[in-house]
């Protein structure tokens, strides 16, 4: 799913006027305070993962994960009785929900701030990676396959068009992505 105006959602986190221009009619030159976060502000970006932070710890009762605070985890069980973790995942405005109820979470999310309507369903990118869902025969429960294969095509174009812009190429044989003998620190 996706964050409608994201930044917005957070109250800026430092004080920034700006004088009003001919758009706003009568007030055209008047001081105008910004409240509200928006895009380009130094401090936007602190503004809406901190708000974010706080609606997931306090409302929706989640923890960050130790490793990656993009991560969001909760306790949870199953209709079977079985424990698990909810998982949800937080990149700038992109969230990801893994859970046996995720359209619940996301319900919880949207009264905080506006989800796209047209963003919430299954999964089938984030972060530029592919998402698919598969079924093993014989088990019924879906499971899920992410790709970076448009990924890597992409940069590899990227790449292919700023080497011809300098006459030069990709090898097309190599022997390996590493140099012979390559031993990395473990």
């Amino acid at each position: 799913a996706d964050v409608a105006g994201a930044y917005l959602n957070a109250r800026c986190a430092e004080k920034v006027h700006t004088v009003l221009g001919p758009e706003f009619g009568d007030d055209e030159g008047k001081v105008a305070v910004i409240r509200k976060a928006l895009y380009g502000l130094r401090s936007a970006g602190f503004a809406w993962r901190s708000h974010c932070a706080e609606i997931m710890r306090t409302s929706l009762e989640f923890r960050p994960c130790r490793a990656d605070q993009d991560v969001w985890m909760r306790h949870a069980v199953k209709s079977t009785g079985e424990k698990y973790y909810e998982y949800v995942f937080i990149y700038t405005d992109d969230v990801i929900v893994m859970s046996e109820n995720p359209r619940a979470i996301l319900d919880e999310m949207n009264k905080h701030f506006l989800l796209k309507a047209d963003s919430i369903g299954p999964p089938t990118r984030y972060l530029d990676a592919n998402i698919s869902q598969y079924h093993f025969p014989g088990d019924d429960s879906p499971k899920w396959a992410i790709g970076s294969q448009e990924y890597v095509k992409e940069a590899v174009r990227v790449v292919k068009s700023w080497l011809e812009k300098r006459n030069m190429h990709l090898k097309t044989k190599v022997s390996g992505v590493l140099p012979s003998g390559y031993r990395p620190e473990l």
